[in-house]
């Protein structure tokens, strides 16, 4: 690693032993957020290892440690951060970079609001909604508005939704999120009861869909692997439904493994389809639906969350939240509020760009 903090040096910094984060990590690349000018740094475990060849397949160059003693000043760097971990305290100490967190998706769960983003230089995020969330949960003040510690970057870092809107197409989008780390932060609307399929069937049969897309979280199972089977026995009671069902290309054993019978509905993570709803949880996705301009409603269970506590936002997720497996009439204007409210940017020249201008913008930006 001789050559590790020569020049200035864009990295990104991933401690995980969690595949689906590694999967989100490449998709940044595969979708030109991050070029071949991002050199990722990777935490080494035993059990990570097997990591390493799949973000050389997608040719990202990678430096692997496994104790700090092998890492180099970051001199005239800057390090950016996709998800907060333990041992990202340790990089951030190095003084001599600049250190940017990455608030991607715009989640409004309660992870996105946890006390650690308080050690980054920056923190990027979506929009107004990110800075009201983060100051109502007093993770950041004011003045640290004032002084743009925070840095509103529009859809940026929010991940790229691979569906059209086609109010006259006969296919849904469900997006379940997973079961979180922790019991406390499970916003899954998967259940044994099949709640979510039930409600998604009856809206099919109702609203003339003969199609369901499935977009699924790629850490589904990874703490309770029952979430797998009820999403398993979910597919199977829509199929008995006759509905035609896809699955967004999943790159994990597990899928490959319980979804063994059901290959043929997978499709390539490549196509992008038309749909006419999206039914989706409490995650990172709902702000990729407001991007692609999709009409969409929300489960909600009784998990905490980080939801800004805005006049907007209370009349809109009254209208698109599903309590109780109750579907309202959707309302376009509530909805384009609430896109302007949770995507914005700190520099308005900004909204037409492509993300490889509006990166050399952030990192100019933070330079300065």
């Amino acid at each position: 690693m001789s050559n590790f903090g020569n020049k200035m040096q864009k990295y990104i910094y991933i401690d995980t032993k969690i595949r689906g984060a590694v999967l989100q990590l490449i998709s940044y690349f595969d979708d030109k957020v991050f070029d071949e000018s991002f050199i990722v740094i990777f935490k080494l475990y035993r059990t990570n290892k097997r990591f390493l060849k799949l973000l050389k397949k997608h040719n990202i160059q990678v430096i692997s440690f496994s104790t700090y003693r092998q890492l180099q000043n970051l001199k005239n760097s800057i390090v950016f951060y996709l998800f907060n971990a333990q041992s990202n305290c340790r990089i951030v100490a190095y003084r001599e970079a600049k250190h940017i967190f990455v608030t991607h998706g715009e989640s409004n769960k309660i992870p996105s609001v946890k006390p650690i983003l308080r050690i980054y230089d920056y923190v990027s995020i979506g929009g107004l909604a990110g800075i009201d969330r983060l100051l109502e949960n007093k993770i950041f003040t004011k003045c640290d508005v004032q002084n743009h510690k925070l840095i509103k970057m529009g859809n940026t870092f929010i991940g790229n939704l691979k569906f059209h809107y086609n109010k006259n197409s006969k296919a849904l989008l469900y997006a379940p999120t997973w079961e979180g780390g922790i019991k406390e932060e499970n916003y899954s609307s998967l259940s044994l009861e099949l709640n979510s399929f039930k409600l998604l069937q009856k809206y099919a049969e109702e609203n003339d869909i003969d199609t369901i897309i499935l977009q699924i979280h790629p850490n589904i199972g990874h703490r309770d692997k029952r979430y797998l089977y009820y999403l398993y026995k979910g597919i199977e009671y829509l199929l008995q439904n006759r509905i035609k069902i896809f699955i967004k290309d999943v790159d994990s054993m597990l899928f490959n493994i319980i979804f063994f019978r059901y290959k043929k509905l997978f499709i390539d993570k490549d196509n992008i389809f038309d749909i006419k709803i999206a039914f989706c949880d409490v995650s990172a996705i709902e702000v990729q639906l407001l991007e692609k301009d999709i009409p969409y409603y929300i489960f909600f269970n009784n998990i905490q969350n980080s939801m800004p506590t805005k006049d907007i936002l209370e009349k809109y997720y009254k209208n698109i939240g599903i309590y109780n497996f109750k579907i309202n009439d959707f309302n376009n204007e509530l909805y384009k509020q609430a896109k302007s409210y949770y995507l914005s940017y700190e520099n308005m020249d900004l909204y037409n760009k492509d993300y490889k201008t509006k990166i050399e913008w952030l990192i100019n930006t933070i330079n300065e």
